[in-house]
């Protein structure tokens, strides 16, 4: 990847612009995801306010897909690289990858 992201705060979120990264990374194993052609609405928010007892359970069918997918530790390795701020990706959701970024950075 040639442009690294940093995690925005809420008040850059809406006046910072967004970099597009630009990634050399293999991305074939998307290929191979048990998400592929999946219903995406249970790996992203939808547009309206999402309850929590409703984010929980989407998140939780989304982990379970994640959970027997071949190439797990490859997507979430690709999100991290490219902090991909939405979204389940790996089995994590937004603030777990959040978490573990930040955990490995330092």
């Amino acid at each position: 990847m040639t442009t690294a992201r940093e995690w925005p705060t809420r008040g850059q979120a809406s006046r910072a612009p967004v970099a597009r990264p630009v990634w050399k990374a293999e991305v074939d194993w998307q290929d191979r995801a048990l998400c592929r052609g999946a219903n995406a609405d249970l790996f992203f928010s939808p547009t309206h306010l999402e309850k929590r007892e409703e984010r929980a359970t989407r998140e939780a069918q989304a982990k379970a897909v994640c959970a027997r997918c071949p190439v797990r530790q490859q997507c979430l390795e690709f999100a991290l690289a490219v902090r991909e701020p939405h979204g389940i990706w790996g089995g994590l959701n937004e603030t777990e990858r959040k978490r573990l970024w930040r955990k490995q950075a330092g």
